[in-house]
Formats: C-alpha cells, sequence, structure tokens
C-alpha cells in the first residue's frame, strides 16, 4: 500500500471526513441493512467492495454517504476509488479496524462500504422497444436467485426484469451481492398481482412464455418473434394459477438425470440466453452457424 497516497488523501480531504464510533447511528443502520432488519420505502442498499463499487460508479444511483478504514486499504486502487467517491459524496466517515470487521461479511475486509438509494421504475419508464425481452419473477422468495436471475438478465440483454407477487426485498443484502452489480442496471419494475402484470404485457403486445418443468414443449424448438415475456416462478409453490388463464406457451428444459428440475437461477440462465441469442439471430441455419 502507499502509505504516503493514503496521507495525502486524509489530509486533503480532513475538512469532509467525520470520525464514527462503533454505537454511532450510521454504523448501526449500515448493520440493520446488512442483517435485513432495515425497513425503507427508499431501497437504501449497502455496498462493499472494489469490484461492486466500480459498478456503482458507472451509474446515477445516489450514494448517501461512505465509510472506510484507512488501516484496511490495502491497494492504491483501494485509495483512488475512495477518492473518487469523495469527491461525489458529501458525507464520508472513518472508522477503527475494528468497528468496521464487525461490519463486513468477508474474511479478508477492503476497507470500502458505500450506502446508496436504488432507483424505483414504473411500467411507465419501460420504453418497449420492438422485439423486447422481459422477465417476469413471480412470487420468487430467494433474494439470492433474485440477484442470479439479474446477473443473467443483465448478460444476455435482457431489456427489464419484473417482479409479481414480491416476497423479498430488492435491497436485500443477499441479493445485491449475488447480482454482481446487475441490481444496479437492470430496471426493476413490481407489479403487486399476476392480473395487472398480464394486462400490461397483454396491452404491449408480449408473447408469454411459462417455464414449467411439466410443460411438454422443449424450449429449444420456439421462434421467440415480437415482444417476449418469460415467467419464473417459486420453487416451493411455482407460477402463480392467473398465469394459466390466459393465452400462455409453456416451456421445459429436457432433464436427463433423477432430479426433475433446475434451481430457478439457473433455469433462468439458460431459457435468458437461449431466448436473447435466437432474437439475435436471423433464424435457422444462420441461427446455428453463430454458435
Amino acid at each position: 500500500m502507499n502509505t504516503l497516497k493514503l496521507n495525502q488523501l486524509l489530509e486533503k480531504y480532513q475538512w469532509k471526513i467525520k470520525r464514527l464510533g462503533p454505537q454511532n447511528e450510521k454504523v448501526v443502520e449500515i448493520r440493520s441493512i446488512l442483517h435485513n432488519t432495515f425497513n425503507s420505502d427508499e431501497r437504501r442498499f449497502v455496498t462493499e467492495g472494489m469490484w461492486a463499487h466500480h459498478k456503482l460508479r458507472m451509474t446515477d444511483i445516489h450514494i448517501e454517504y461512505c465509510l472506510f478504514c484507512p488501516e484496511m486499504m490495502y491497494s492504491n486502487e483501494a485509495i483512488e476509488l475512495v477518492e473518487a467517491f469523495m469527491n461525489s459524496t458529501d458525507d464520508i466517515y472513518v472508522v477503527s479496524p475494528k468497528t468496521f470487521q464487525r461490519l463486513s461479511d468477508r474474511d479478508d475486509p477492503d476497507g470500502f462500504i458505500s450506502v446508496g438509494i436504488l432507483p424505483v421504475y414504473h411500467k411507465e419508464d419501460l420504453g418497449i422497444r420492438d422485439d423486447a425481452v422481459i422477465v417476469i419473477l413471480d412470487g420468487l422468495e430467494s433474494p439470492g436467485n433474485i440477484g442470479t436471475i439479474l446477473r443473467s438478465c443483465d448478460g444476455a440483454g435482457v431489456d427489464a426484469v419484473i417482479i409479481c407477487n414480491p416476497k423479498a426485498r430488492v435491497n436485500n443484502p443477499k441479493l445485491i451481492k449475488a447480482s454482481m452489480g446487475a441490481v444496479f442496471t437492470v430496471p426493476i419494475v413490481y407489479f403487486e398481482h399476476p392480473s395487472e402484470c398480464i394486462t400490461w404485457l397483454k396491452n404491449h403486445r408480449f408473447h408469454i412464455y411459462l417455464a414449467d418443468s411439466e410443460a411438454r414443449s422443449f424450449y429449444g424448438n420456439r421462434v421467440y418473434g415480437g415482444n417476449t415475456a418469460l415467467v419464473l416462478g417459486s420453487e416451493r409453490y411455482g407460477i402463480s394459477q392467473e398465469w394459466y388463464n390466459h393465452p400462455v406457451q409453456t416451456l421445459t428444459i429436457p432433464m436427463s438425470g433423477s432430479c426433475d428440475s433446475l434451481n430457478v437461477g439457473v433455469a433462468a440462465s439458460i431459457l435468458t440466453y437461449e431466448i436473447c441469442l435466437r432474437k439475435k439471430a436471423l433464424g435457422g441455419d444462420e441461427y446455428e452457424n453463430k454458435l
């Protein structure tokens, strides 16, 4: 670590940096967010780690305050990143290694945590392009699975994710961590009930596909033309019956072993990539040549 560079940073921003003790309300707030006991309509979240903070810098997400431990700044990259956030964030705090260790869930923390507010998207905010792909998560309970799906949606090029019949908070720390930054970039819209979501999809001329382990139609036999909506349900209860009362198509992933289905995060990755790749291809032999 460049100790001289760190000392210069601390001296340069000494007018702005405040020191916090372990019982300070900011420390308590971070701990409650990380333990998922913090109730906030503003969707306040905690970010830790260099990689996640680099992703965060690529967005316009509002950062309320940052907290760092100088003794844990082990690289020049970390010092430079902290300085970048110091320039763009009003409130900067320093804590001791002991206090930071209590907040971090890492064996080797890099000494930097920030608290921000996730953006709120409404259905009116979604500019639906031609041939759009949207993934709907109906009643998913595991924040880790939701985060994994967001990461896959980001990689595949999905336009938006709709969370219908929500069972997990979008600022859940497990979701934030599993998404690997995708929660910062993928638009997420909420619908309380499937009926509202179905009406919206119909109004925008979406073809609706349900991921169903009992379906007879292999996902690879579809064309996926026009606006496409893929619906995935919880592993415990599956997709709500309301979806089956409307003109929809069902898809399955063949299982060759003794298990009857895949983890929903894995299934989502397979299906979203297949749909997006097929849409990018021109069809038929040309699609196979692109693979």
